[in-house]
């Protein structure tokens, strides 16, 4: 019987990475056919094979781990990448936005001047047309002149064939401007607005019309605007304004008071709306006799004040004083609004007041206009920007600053808001305004080479009258004026 041939099996070397391999050498079972196989070593080519297989096992061990490392570094560097990319497509959007904005704002700008001239060439034609229109008002009235009645002085027993052109109602407080809806109106010093029932001159303090009751109405902007001192009842009437759409009255509030001794003080009253829907942009506020209640038939003529213009409350953060002060917020000027574009860029640029924007266009006008405020070219808007800011009254404040030429024979001053007010020549000084062509030049020559110092030099002059006086260096903080030097004195240096 012959022995069992030694098979070599490799059991597990197929199933899967995930368990551990191992290797063995079976044999048949020896006690089945009664033989007792004999023990050996393991032959070399059995070690070689485990050896091979083993190494073989490792190295896909490690093929693996290294697949995963790969896998983990390719995911980072696309994250990477998509965030390159993302930043990328952001900068191009915020480039496109800016791109996009600048563009809008040069747009509205034009669109802004178009508007301007439109709004010109608009008021031109109206100023046209009311003065055609005053043409035939005076047309009509001198061919109507025999019906207008006669003055004569009032008396009490008058009737209506007696008409009277003396008796009239009088405001007798103008209005405190501005004015903005939904305020309550106000007189110049701030009390209540009077009215008051004449005879020519003089008030009617007895009788039945110094007891008359009297309404408060809104006029158009265009009513008498040829200084016409008389008119109709129905003139008068037909110049009524209306509210919105033609429905109720443009006053709200007290709008009627009874005169006592010939006079009453107004209750409050306010603008409903604003006066920009009209054609002169004007409202006048007028009085008048109540009309169910004629005294004895007299024609009492109305009272009418000055023509003002009424704003949107809205706007009452925007209002513009003229003239306007030195330290007012700068979007307190003409054309500038609050929060608005052109404030932004004056905020950008350290200008808050409206002193720091004198200070920056006596400096450098067109540095202001086209690299602060980015308008290009010359416009409405800059013009009355400018001319508004010029406005500020700078009479209570005379401190100067002083800018000597190198050789000590010339010595510029500039005032509070660094602007050139004239200079000294050799010991004689001239004004501004006075200056020669040959003076004017130097003067500005040497204007130039003082811009870059003017934030730093000291306040060490005063205007008196129209020469500046040195102040001793121990007040030139405070400029007290009593320590003013003489004229003598002042030009000497």
């Amino acid at each position: 019987m012959e022995p069992p041939k030694r098979q070599l099996a490799l059991t597990g070397a197929g199933a899967g990475r995930e368990e551990a391999k191992r290797l063995r050498v079976g044999v048949a079972n020896p006690s089945a056919a009664g033989w007792q196989a004999p023990t050996s070593p393991a032959s070399p080519g059995t070690r070689l094979m485990r050896r091979t297989v083993l190494v073989v096992l490792f190295l896909l061990r490690m093929s693996d781990a290294i697949t995963v490392t790969e896998s983990i570094s390719q995911i980072g560097r696309m994250v990477q990448r998509k965030m390159e990319g993302f930043q990328k497509v952001q900068a191009l959007m915020m480039r496109q936005l800016e791109n996009f904005e600048e563009k809008m704002e040069a747009k509205l700008e034009n669109l802004e001047e178009k508007l301007e001239g439109k709004l010109g060439n608009l008021e031109e034609k109206m100023e046209s047309k009311s003065q055609e229109v005053q043409e035939l008002a005076r047309f009509h009235s001198n061919r109507h002149a025999d019906k207008h009645p006669r003055s004569e002085p009032y008396q009490e027993g008058a009737t209506l064939s007696e008409p009277n052109a003396n008796i009239r109602l009088r405001f007798l407080d103008g209005l405190k401007t501005p004015i903005y809806t939904d305020k309550i109106i106000a007189s110049e010093s701030n009390a209540a607005i009077r009215i008051g029932v004449f005879d020519g001159d003089k008030m009617i303090n007895e009788g039945p019309l110094s007891k008359a009751k009297v309404e408060i109405l809104v006029l158009r902007g265009d009513f008498c605007s040829d200084g016409q001192e008389s008119w109709t009842e129905e003139e008068f009437n037909s110049h009524i304004a209306q509210g919105r759409h033609r429905q109720g009255s443009v006053l709200g509030g007290d709008c009627s008071a009874w005169l006592n001794n010939g006079e009453a003080s107004l209750g409050k009253i306010r603008f409903r709306e604003g006066s920009s829907r009209t054609p002169s942009r004007k409202f006048i506020v007028g009085g008048r006799v109540c009309t169910n209640r004629k005294i004895g038939g007299i024609r009492v003529q109305e009272a009418v004040m000055e023509p003002v213009t009424v704003l949107d409350r809205r706007n009452e953060a925007n209002e513009k004083r003229h003239p306007p002060r030195l330290d007012d917020e700068v979007y307190r000027l003409e054309e500038i609004s609050k929060d608005g574009i052109y404030h932004r860029r004056l905020k950008d640029a350290q200008i808050f007041k409206v002193e720091d924007f004198l200070k920056a266009l006596n400096k450098d006008a067109d540095e202001l206009r086209e690299m602060v405020l980015q308008i290009k070219k010359r416009s409405n808007a800059w013009e009355r920007m400018v001319k508004h800011a010029r406005e500020c009254c700078l009479a209570d404040r005379p401190e100067l600053k002083a800018y000597h030429s190198v050789d000590g024979n010339v010595v510029i001053f500039f005032n509070c808001v660094h602007d050139l007010v004239g200079a000294i020549f050799y010991g004689v000084y001239i004004s501004r305004d006075n200056f020669d062509p040959a003076k004017k030049a130097q003067a500005y020559e040497l204007k130039e080479c003082a811009r870059g110092q003017l934030d730093i030099l000291p306040f060490d002059y005063v205007m008196n009258g129209n020469l500046p006086e040195q102040v001793p260096s121990s007040t030139h903080s405070t400029l007290d004026a009593a320590f003013i030097l003489g004229p003598d004195a002042a030009l000497q240096r």
